[in-house]
């Protein structure tokens, strides 16, 4: 029976290149980082982890795979001033804004992103504290 969520492992060619993005993106420092490996954890105790596939890891990983098939849904405590800062980071960093966030039927609000390394994110707050969604 699955339980939860642990963590994320995202393949790239430039690990500190993401590790900068993702720690100005979303305000936090990583817990490990190194050219080969960084890893963000979550206040939630959720990692995200950016690696550089090398050995054998690289059979099982392409850092230059086409990322358009899936995203990673993160919430965060203030959408309009996550898209502010990652607005900002457009004239410095290769990424691409849906546009501002937007609310949903469900009571969402969110904005999708398109990191350096082409991977898709949606960028979501919750209606609820617990960061769930509510029934309506």
């Amino acid at each position: 029976m699955l339980l939860a969520c642990s963590h994320l492992v995202i393949a790239t060619n430039d690990v500190p290149r993401m590790t900068r993005f993702f720690s100005t993106a979303f305000g936090l420092e990583p817990h490990f980082a190194n050219d080969l490996f960084a890893e963000f954890v979550l206040s939630s105790r959720f990692r995200v982890a950016f690696f550089a596939p090398v050995g054998k890891s690289a059979r099982s990983f392409d850092a230059a795979a086409g990322r358009g098939s899936c995203a990673f849904g993160v919430t965060v405590d203030d959408v309009e001033a996550t898209y502010q800062t990652l607005e900002a980071m457009t004239a410095e960093t290769s990424l691409t804004l849906s546009g501002p966030p937007k609310e949903h039927p469900w009571g969402e609000r969110s904005f999708l992103l398109t990191d350096p390394d082409g991977n898709r994110w949606e960028i979501a707050q919750a209606p609820s504290a617990d960061g769930m969604l509510v029934n309506r």
